[in-house]
């Protein structure tokens, strides 16, 4: 019964775990990458924008400046939580017998497990979503980086431009802001757009939209109820929310913004450090690659019980912030 409890096998069911949808980072942040110390660093990446002139066969290749390179370093997060399984739950489960108690404990400890894995990547998705916005900040609101967004990053529509107007024009804005992005960072995979509740409704309703949709094959509002794909962009209506301090539940994207984003390997990824727990063999200092998720159990003198824990240090990056825009359509 006590393997139940070792920390190789508590933290290799936690990391096998996928209790909540959290469909930012595994659509724009699914590229992980482990750093072996205690500290986030990262590059932001510039590419040069010039194209070369025709050589001649007997000239040298020509000098460019290579890749630029901004590197960003901060401090590491770390989200972590933990259960007692007091002596008597303990003591109930042996009610059933001991035949029985391995696999009713193994069943608490997954249910234990499953919960508090799913406040780390509610957690994460969290921060992923904020990180569309321009900057990173916790459950406090802190910022933990900034990416300084342009205001050409955060256009905000008035009058007659606002979707909910009849005469705005929600194509030509699209396309205006892939070109925008495309010239800033360079050719991308496709494009990605996080429409907010209302910014979807305002979409449904617009004049020009539904034009243009009467001379698509299929028929996407009657197949999902929504927009799914308008000027080569795919759209996800974004309505991901999570409970703040004030017990008031919030969106993770507000409901009249709309993010587009240029999907590509270098745009953006997730990177994690390894925890900072004597009980890790893979810890900071080790020298090995360590798993997202660590957990770990021990015993409680008084009251008497059984601790598990999970930990994690995970952050979101943008490699190429200006592979995204954030508009306020209405």
């Amino acid at each position: 019964m006590d393997t139940l409890f070792k920390s190789s096998v508590l933290t290799e069911a936690v990391n096998k775990i996928k209790p909540v949808k959290t469909t930012i980072l595994d659509k724009v942040f699914a590229a992980k990458k482990f750093l072996p110390a205690g500290m986030f660093q990262w590059d932001i990446i510039s590419g040069s924008e010039r194209i070369l002139k025709n050589l001649r066969l007997h000239e040298s290749a020509q000098i460019s400046g290579g890749v630029g390179r901004s590197t960003v370093t901060c401090s590491g997060t770390r989200f972590a939580d933990k259960r007692q399984i007091t002596a008597a739950q303990l003591a109930d489960m042996r009610k059933f017998g001991d035949r029985y108690l391995p696999e009713l404990l193994a069943n608490k400890i997954n249910e234990e497990l499953l919960d508090m894995r799913g406040k780390i990547d509610r957690t994460r998705e969290f921060m992923a979503a904020k990180a569309l916005t321009g900057q990173v900040v916790d459950e406090s609101g802190t910022v933990l980086v900034d990416y300084n967004f342009t205001a050409a990053q955060k256009p905000v529509l008035t009058g007659k431009a606002k979707w909910t107007d009849s005469e705005s024009k929600p194509i030509a804005n699209l396309r205006a802001w892939k070109k925008q992005i495309i010239q800033a960072v360079g050719a991308v995979d496709g494009f990605l757009a996080f429409c907010g509740s209302e910014a979807m409704d305002a979409l449904l309703e617009n004049p020009a939209v539904l034009e243009l949709l009467k001379y698509q094959s299929g028929n996407q509002l009657a197949d999902k109820g929504r927009i799914a794909f308008l000027a080569e962009t795919d759209i996800e209506e974004y309505l991901g929310s999570y409970i703040d301090q004030n017990n008031a539940r919030q969106d993770m994207i507000a409901a009249n913004q709309f993010v587009l984003v240029g999907i590509s390997q270098q745009v953006a990824g997730e990177i994690y450090v390894p925890v900072v727990d004597l009980d890790d063999p893979n810890g900071v200092g080790s020298g090995n690659p360590a798993s997202m998720f660590f957990s770990k159990s021990w015993v409680e003198q008084d009251p008497s019980g059984r601790w598990v824990k999970v930990e994690s240090r995970p952050l979101p990056v943008l490699y190429k912030p200006e592979a995204i825009v954030i508009a306020t359509v209405k």
